[in-house]
């Protein structure tokens, strides 16, 4: 499979665990009326119940104490249609404000997430955020659900009041649809406690159900359940056992109930570390099946199902043991050849071809997808496959165009190789000679930086600032002593080039390299009306989620494309065209090894040439480049001894075991696969 490092860490990594759903975690709402929106508790019910919010980043519990406590209760008005939501928090520091300029990351406040669809594929929530008097709507047009896109401040109400040390933050909402009893709402909350007077720290971050960034996907809230006054509810218990998978202390399977008799009513309970879970619904016959389709287990992917339908009649006031849940591994869907399939390939494969690429897509989980094959040099085979989202379950189409994510990279690093063979730039002299960098100014090291360490990931500089504690960047070593895979020394010779041609950067990639190697339509680097007409949108486990434009090129990592565009590019490397001789021998000849991980599958010796990763395979040399923006994933491989080559482009975030799978099949085959396996 690939390098996990090499070949392109984008924006964002992929979440470890277990493929995320519904997030398990369930409450109650009771008809309730003449709720005055003002931050106080004192016309609720008289004994309303609380549930806590208490799940940190670390996806665990904290204990409630004196010096902080978050804690939350829900009603309904059936007659008028309202939701009504009050948290309660118990906190020594309170630190709020007026102000709408003000980072809410570095505050006290709350944020609500309410889905009043709550469609199994995956609907959006609106985030209604509140500290002091300052109030945000956080959701908006960014949102994959046209429903969410919409919502305002219309109908919705929020109070905030301080008493001693405990808050009381109180909302109400007019819903869009009626309300009934025994239907269920998607719901959540994120608490930011910040202690520190001066808020120049991040609060401490809290939420209902576990997991956070709720908002960048669907199907990640909690699940509120409208009880009505007749609704007496019955409980119903059992345990999940995992079948031919190692289970891990952070693999928490669901369970989805779903009413046989009505289709709003279904929830996903989270089982405990032991595999047991039980919960409260009203009376009726449910169906029960896993909430999750995958389970990530470190770096392996298992596709999962559970082995025996089971169903559930639910009587009021009375418990019901189900009998034990069996998940099981599902069966590799494909296959390999004895020999990779390009090979041989020819068009009397390309329907077998499509059936490989749909079951693995199943397998992994892969909304959609558009790819290429090049074989003898020459564009081989395009298709598309699966949805560009997800939930509305629109085809991806011919000219439907992918976050490119780091394979933006070499082809800024072909511009610069260009330049360098025509002069323009050196790339041995230090990059601050030609413009200095304030960011990085108290560390004189940062002064032996060139362009050659940065298109080979030599800088020292860490791939993105923010995943530092501090938000800042540093150097982690001494440069051009090792590698270390960076996006931020992509940028900065982004603008070290924009410098040297005086003109904007976006202009000189197209011009050097878009135009030049023949990829021009469906290539985009920045927001604009065409981009966003074509644009898929990427998914998690599955959901969809906002899309995020870039305002302007970043030549780490903002480029879109599809899979019949590119290969232009592809296709024209293996002419070597754009470059001399000599210059395709500069930007091919390795710059630095890659560390070896006994996970690297293959386990081919890597290094990074000047933008482009390298690989000593059987097959000689392969170079290309994959990325990763945590929602879209994708590859390409060249494999010039063979005037071979095969790109993916996906809208999901197991994109890379994708493609992995793709390598077996195309190149590698189970002879090879085999012998590489055992040197």
């Amino acid at each position: 499979m690939m390098h996990k490092i090499a070949w392109g860490m984008g924006l964002s990594c992929l979440i470890a665990g277990h493929a995320w759903a519904d997030n398990g975690a369930i409450a109650h709402a009771t008809p309730i009326k003449e709720i005055r929106v003002d931050g106080k508790l004192n016309d609720w019910p008289s004994d309303p119940k609380f549930f806590p919010i208490r799940y940190n980043g670390d996806q665990e519990t904290v204990p409630g104490d004196e010096g902080f406590d978050a804690q939350f209760t829900a009603g309904f008005d059936p007659i008028e249609n309202r939701l009504f939501l009050a948290v309660k928090i118990t906190d020594d520091v309170h630190v709020a404000t007026d102000s709408d300029d003000a980072d809410w990351e570095r505050l006290d406040g709350v944020i609500a997430y309410v889905d009043f669809n709550h469609t199994t594929s995956g609907s959006g929530s609106a985030l209604y955020f509140a500290s002091g008097e300052n109030r945000e709507l956080m959701s908006g047009e960014s949102s994959w659900d046209a429903t969410v896109a919409n919502m305002d401040w219309d109908g919705v109400d929020v109070a905030v009041a301080r008493d001693g040390n405990t808050t009381v933050y109180e909302w109400r909402f007019e819903s869009p649809i009626d309300f009934d009893s025994g239907m269920v709402l998607g719901l959540d909350f994120l608490v930011a406690d910040q202690d520190a007077e001066d808020a120049d720290t991040s609060a401490r971050l809290f939420s209902w159900g576990p997991g956070f960034g709720k908002s960048q996907a669907g199907g990640r809230t909690g699940d509120l359940l409208l009880v009505g006054p007749d609704d007496a509810l019955g409980t119903v218990s059992g345990e999940i056992a995992m079948s031919g998978i190692k289970q891990e202390d952070d693999a928490q399977l669901r369970v989805r109930l779903q009413s046989d008799s009505e289709p709003r009513r279904w929830v996903q309970v989270l089982a405990d570390e032991q595999g047991r879970y039980s919960v409260e619904l009203p009376a009726d016959r449910y169906t029960l099946s896993s909430a999750d389709r995958m389970i990530r287990v470190e770096d392996e992917i298992h596709a999962i199902a559970l082995a025996d339908p089971a169903t559930v009649r639910v009587r009021a006031g009375r418990s019901v043991d189900v009998p034990a849940l069996e998940i099981v591994a599902q069966p590799f869907p494909v296959e390999f050849p004895e020999r990779g399939a390009l090979f041989e390939f020819s068009e009397d494969d390309h329907a077998a071809f499509d059936q490989v690429v749909e079951r693995l897509m199943a397998h992994y989980s892969i909304p959609g997808a558009s790819l290429a094959l090049i074989k003898d040099g020459e564009l081989e085979l395009h298709r598309t496959y699966g949805v560009q989202d997800a939930s509305t379950g629109e085809p991806v189409a011919p000219n439907t165009v992918f976050e490119a994510a780091s394979i933006t990279k070499p082809v800024f690093a072909f511009a610069v190789n260009r330049m360098a063979e025509r002069g323009e730039i050196d790339l041995d002299r230090p990059l601050y000679q030609y413009l200095e960098f304030e960011d990085i100014a108290h560390d004189e090291r940062y002064k032996k930086i060139t362009a050659r360490q940065v298109l080979s990931h030599q800088t020292g500089f860490p791939n993105w600032r923010y995943m530092n504690d501090d938000g800042q960047l540093d150097i982690k070593f001494y440069p051009g002593i090792q590698y270390g895979y960076s996006g931020e020394g992509f940028e900065y010779l982004g603008r070290v080039v924009s410098k040297i041609k005086g003109e904007p950067l976006e202009d000189i990639v197209r011009r050097e390299t878009v135009d030049v190697m023949g990829f021009t339509t469906n290539t985009f680097f920045a927001d604009g009306p065409q981009m966003r007409e074509q644009v898929s949108r990427g998914h998690l486990a599955g959901f969809a989620g906002p899309h995020g434009f870039p305002e302007e090129i970043g030549v780490a990592h903002s480029m879109y494309t599809e899979a019949r565009t590119f290969s232009n590019f592809m296709i024209n490397l293996l002419k070597q065209e754009g470059l001399s001789e000599a210059g395709y021998a500069a930007m091919l000849e390795p710059q630095v090894a890659i560390p070896s991980d006994d996970g690297d599958i293959p386990n081919w010796p890597s290094r990074f040439g000047l933008g482009f990763h390298l690989m000593n395979s059987p097959f000689g040399l392969v170079y290309g480049h994959g990325g990763n923006n945590g929602n879209f994933t994708c590859q390409f491989e060249l494999y010039p001894e063979h005037d071979l080559g095969f790109v993916v482009f996906t809208n999901g975030d197991t994109g890379w075991q994708f493609a992995n799978a793709l390598r077996d099949y195309l190149i590698i085959g189970r002879s090879e696969a085999a012998d590489e396996t055992e040197t």
